[in-house]
């Protein structure tokens, strides 16, 4: 007798079930993974722009910082008249938001010059540093001796080829302050400062999010 095998064959598949379940799955890992790149990418464009504000920020206190190593003092008031001062032409005020600096004045060749040779005093001219809106700026007041290297400085609006515009320190600015020491580290007025701090704080807006960098020096 001649016997057949018969070839059986296991056919296996995925259910209708399965098949949904899995897309479940799927779509659940790739919505985790996308919220989780999205986030990664906030966070690192986040860190990326508080890492350039206090750049900003310490590139800043930088230039002040030269200006008060340059100055023989801190000026109660500025001492050369400002026809664009807010409170008149001798109405700038050292305060916890205005520094006046008294800056050694010298000529082009960067020679020091001296009001009283004989005495070694020398000439000052003012360095203000004034917040405005967000926007910190340095206004120079020049003495207006002939052979000062220094050029008064002026608002955008009132530039003229004897008055250059202020410098622009920093913008973006939510806090700017100063407090004045003595020599026993004690807080005093202007007028008896030996030394200065000063702090910036800089800010800025990603989507909702509001990113500050903060920079203090003495």
């Amino acid at each position: 007798m001649i016997r057949f095998r018969s070839n059986e064959h296991d056919e296996t598949g995925f259910t209708l079930v399965e098949m949904l379940v899995t897309m479940l799955v799927m779509g659940i890992l790739s919505l985790t993974l996308s919220n989780f790149i999205t986030n990664w990418l906030q966070v690192s464009t986040s860190e990326q722009i508080r890492s350039n504000l206090l750049t900003t920020a310490e590139n800043s206190m930088d230039a002040i910082t030269n200006d008060i190593r340059l100055s023989g003092s801190v000026d109660v008031n500025n001492r050369w008249p400002d026809a664009n001062a807010s409170g008149g032409q001798y109405g700038w005020a050292s305060g916890s938001q205005t520094l006046i600096l008294a800056k050694i004045a010298t000529d082009s060749s960067n020679n020091v010059i001296f009001s009283d040779p004989a005495k070694y005093v020398t000439l000052k001219d003012n360095e203000v540093y004034f917040l405005s809106g967000t926007t910190l700026y340095r206004r120079t007041l020049a003495s207006g001796v002939s052979n000062d290297a220094a050029v008064t400085t002026c608002p955008l609006a009132d530039v003229t080829s004897a008055c250059h515009v202020d410098s622009t320190i920093a913008t973006g600015v939510s806090s700017w302050s100063i407090t004045y020491y003595d020599a026993n580290e004690q807080v005093v007025t202007p007028d008896d400062a030996r030394a200065v701090q000063i702090s910036l704080t800089l800010s800025s807006k990603l989507d909702s999010q509001t990113i500050s960098a903060s920079y203090t020096t003495k």
